[in-house]
């Protein structure tokens, strides 16, 4: 996460500089300045989360120098300090828009848990804001239709909102139990490491209520509190639930240093922030949802060619990111034809359903199966060696061999299936080329004996 910022001006700025260079304020950024001019440039130049600002001279009007501030911030909470808790000075300054007051006579006590309080703990949602304001925060959630850039976002203004370390965006299971699905995350050093956080905390996160439940991690159990060394300083969880369809939820799960209260927790913009999340959660659902009728194949339910491209695309990109590596199977039934003059093109459609829901059942959950036309299947298998997949196809030849189709007619049909294997790497690195050597590997098998599995001669790959 990038450092939150602090703008600390005042005439004797070293002496509070002394003050703010404590353990819990480790990794903040202070930008300490003696001069209004330095102030106004700094303004100008850089984004704060905080400011805490003392008048250059007695003589200035509280409420003119609060109002000048702003004017250069005026997203940003300000703390003022004055030297008497008496006088006009303290409504000028309240009037003028100031977040929060603190007094000469205190501050050594009272300045690091105030800022802490802004930073941490989501204070600064608690300023007054106009409706344009509102509005203006929830543009880029409420204006996307793609739920990976929005799951993004939404973590992104969480962030900005309640200065959050890390965050994870994942849909819930059934009635909110796992295995759950992330969207998105930020603020982790690894990729790897959310998948884990959610294996370990999940259950306690994705809590039952309709509102954010703070969950302080030294409550979760011996096991998982052992798994939890990385959350450091950020000890306390924000839970948010969004509510799409009844039985459907996602969560955004934040790591706060702070434990924000029912104050915060009740703000007018966190409050029109999650409504207004959840609105564009659901319409990009329906989006995505929509999205999908155009990858999948009307007879037999599995993906179709289209999104074969897609999940090619993506599966390379990850194995470049990541070093992974992955194998397509190219497969075709056997005399197919032969089925359909005999029993006509109804039984030849059922079969191929049944034919799908047999692949199906062979392989993960992470895997992909398609009909890329006709009597041609293509699978997918992540995350899987050339000689694991041939025991997969392997798998997948036997059982067709010994499944009885169409049974339920009294019709028992039995079919063979002849299967290609090209691995990426191994044997091709571009998408058309890894296609191409499965599908000549296939027709090996089919210019043969037929119900067999061939793996693709090696190219020359660089």
């Amino acid at each position: 996460m990038t450092a939150q910022r602090v703008l600390i001006l005042a005439s004797d700025a070293k002496r509070m500089d002394n003050m703010v260079r404590v353990p819990s304020l480790k990794g903040v950024h202070f930008s300490i300045l003696s001069d209004w001019k330095s102030g106004v440039e700094a303004l100008q130049k850089e984004n704060f989360s905080v400011i805490v600002a003392r008048k250059f001279s007695k003589e200035q009007a509280t409420d003119a120098y609060v109002v000048a501030l702003l004017a250069l911030a005026p997203k940003t909470s300000m703390i003022l300090i004055l030297g008497e808790k008496e006088g006009p000075s303290v409504l000028e300054a309240l009037k003028g828009g100031v977040s929060e007051i603190l007094f000469e006579e205190s501050l050594a006590d009272t300045l690091v848990p105030c800022v802490e309080k802004y930073l941490f703990s989501g204070y600064g949602l608690l300023r007054r804001m106009s409706l344009d304001e509102l509005f203006d925060f929830c543009i880029p959630v409420i204006t996307s239709t793609d739920m990976g850039l929005l799951a993004t976002t939404i973590l992104e203004k969480f962030r900005e909102a309640l200065g959050a370390s890390f965050g994870i965006l994942f849909r819930g299971g059934e009635k909110g139990g796992g295995p759950y699905a992330i969207l998105a995350s930020l603020g982790f050093a690894d990729d790897i490491v959310p998948t884990g956080f959610l294996r370990r905390f999940g259950e306690a996160l994705a809590t039952p209520g309709p509102g954010p439940t703070v969950i302080h991690a030294d409550t979760l159990n011996a096991t998982e509190s052992g798994g939890a060394d990385f959350l450091e300083e950020n000890r306390i969880l924000l839970s948010v639930p969004f509510e799409l369809t009844p039985g459907s939820r996602v969560y955004a799960m934040l790591g706060l240093r702070g434990t924000p209260d029912a104050e915060v927790l009740n703000s007018p913009l966190l409050n029109f922030f999650q409504r207004q999340a959840r609105l564009a959660l659901i319409n990009a659902e329906r989006s995505a949802q929509a999205q999908s009728l155009i990858y999948i194949d009307d007879l037999t339910k599995l993906y179709n060619g289209r999104y074969l491209n897609v999940v090619l695309d993506r599966e390379m990109k990850r194995s470049e990111r990541y070093r992974n590596f992955f194998c397509v199977l190219f497969m075709d039934i056997d005399f197919f034809k032969r089925v359909n003059d005999a029993h006509g093109h109804l039984v030849g459609s059922r079969v191929l359903v049944e034919v799908g829901e047999v692949l199906r059942a062979c392989v993960r959950d992470s895997d992909t199966v398609v009909r890329y036309g006709g009597d041609e299947f293509v699978v997918l298998l992540v995350e899987t060696n050339a000689d694991e997949a041939m025991i997969v196809a392997e798998r997948m030849r036997k059982m067709i061999e010994a499944e009885p189709f169409v049974k339920e007619e009294g019709l028992g049909i039995r079919l063979t299936i002849s299967i290609g294997i090209a691995a990426f790497p191994e044997h091709a690195t571009t998408k058309q080329t890894l296609l191409n050597l499965a599908d000549q590997a296939m027709y090996r098998g089919k210019e043969s004996t037929r119900n067999v599995v061939y793996l693709a001669h090696a190219q020359n790959v660089p």
